[in-house]
């Protein structure tokens, strides 16, 4: 190999172990709230949300959660000397637009002043997009507000300073990971987490498991290529696979992170040309690759939900993490799901994940323990109706159900005619259209 691939295998390594060290991220922490701007009650409210802004990744850097703790402090003075000021949300936030909020649904109208309906609204950089929409205050006594998070640790402006201007008095949450459970009531009073992951959301019916002797695929890694993926794992442990193994990536490009990066990246590892790499695949293609492979692998270290993981389960396919990462799927690994990986080199536990495959039974356990977008709405729907009940509300008609096809969009044809109107009227009263632009 020429000293350029070993430089480039060397270099890759060395980020990954600075990115994730423990030692190293609290340092970095310490040295960023350093330079945080100290700001008052009399700095602009601008000037403050930027300074919350930077808090907030001083508090997703931290490995300790006892200093996280201290800047979550520091982060609700910033928020309460802001109050209810108006911000800049275009400049504070990314993707900005009052018209249209993609990733939400409608899941129950609004049935009267005694009986609110419920809208989701999934990725923290869509939450904002509220703040813009006419007869906000009017919104947010019609309907009970459900958000899904993006990553784990939440902390952002959206799970911050949005909550506080939101003029609701309790906003629901679902959680990326179990620990959130434990952070999003320190970021705002107004949060009452679920205990549901975006994971929840899958619907089981458009996954199909196949006999073991009818999977032709090895290794299957639904992953974008962002690094945070860490597709460098898997291109290391193909050094010491044997070559006859079929492996197939799929996933869609991050940035510079494009198919051609990968395959450089696999060239530093001397691997490029012993897997099948399949960019933006199709749904059929997503769903048969899944369904026909052996083992599903996902590599991050740290990363929200990751759906990948109960989407491989439905299709029938034990998955593959580390078992110290910071994925909130992880709670579904178990003997019957899965196998969890230590630090080690990861080859020869590759070896044995394979060797145990057809063993597992990822997709029976999944629907025993109800975790599909069916078992989920179950769940927040009897929280959402005691929580109603006890509030001295109405609750005359049940959620409906709703998965994720990557947006959230209603299951079932009648609750979608059922629920339009309350789409249009949202769209006339309040000015934004809810849901994916129709094809």
């Amino acid at each position: 190999m020429s000293f350029s691939l070993a430089w480039r295998r060397f270099q890759t390594k060395t980020r990954d172990r600075l990115l994730h060290s423990r030692t190293v991220r609290q340092i970095t922490a310490r040295s960023l709230l350093s330079r945080v701007p100290v700001t008052s009650g009399k700095s602009e409210p601008n000037a403050i949300a930027r300074s919350v802004l930077q808090l907030c990744r001083v508090a997703r850097l931290s490995s300790s959660e006892s200093f996280a703790k201290k800047v979550e402090t520091e982060i609700g003075k910033q928020v309460d000397r802001i109050g209810s000021s108006p911000v800049d949300w275009p400049s504070l936030t990314s993707e900005w637009k009052t018209d249209r909020i993609e990733k939400a649904v409608v899941l129950k109208p609004w049935a009267g002043p005694q009986e609110p309906g419920v809208v989701l609204v999934s990725f923290d950089y869509q939450w904002p997009r509220l703040m813009g929409i006419r007869n906000l205050t009017e919104f947010s006594q019609r309907y009970k507000l459900v958000l899904a998070p993006t990553w784990s640790p939440p902390h952002c402006l959206e799970t911050t300073l949005f909550p506080a201007q939101y003029p609701a008095s309790e906003i629901y949450t679902l959680i990326s990971n179990e620990q959130d459970l434990r952070i999003f009531p320190r970021l705002s009073s107004k949060f009452r987490a679920v205990p549901l992951y975006a994971s929840n959301w899958v619907n089981p019916e458009l996954y199909r498991s196949v006999p073991f002797a009818e999977k032709d695929i090895d290794i299957v890694m639904l992953a974008g290529f962002g690094t945070y993926k860490r597709h460098f794992a898997l291109f290391e442990a193909l050094r010491d696979l044997p070559a006859g193994l079929r492996v197939v990536l799929m996933g869609t490009a991050s940035g510079k992170r494009t198919a051609a990066a990968l395959h450089e990246e696999a060239r530093a590892f001397g691997v490029d040309g012993r897997f099948e790499l399949r960019e933006s695949a199709s749904d059929s293609e997503v769903l048969r690759n899944l369904s026909h492979a052996k083992v599903s692998l996902i590599l991050s270290n740290q990363e929200g939900s990751c759906v990948a993981v109960v989407e491989a389960m439905f299709a029938g396919t034990p998955v593959g993490l580390y078992e110290d990462a910071i994925v909130g799927s992880k709670a579904f690994i178990n003997e019957r799901t899965g196998m969890l990986f230590t630090r080690g080199k990861l080859a020869p536990q590759l070896e044995k994940f394979l060797a145990a495959a057809a063993t597992f039974a990822p997709r029976e356990w999944a629907l025993e323990n109800q975790i599909s977008c069916l078992g989920s709405t179950e769940t927040l729907n009897r929280i959402l109706k005691a929580d109603a009940l006890a509030a001295g509300e109405m609750w005359t008609q049940d959620i409906a159900v709703h998965h994720w096809r990557p947006d959230p969009v209603l299951l079932y044809p009648e609750d979608r005619s059922r629920l339009q109107p309350a789409y249009e009227d949202i769209q006339t009263r309040h000015g934004v259209a809810l849901g994916p632009r129709p094809a």
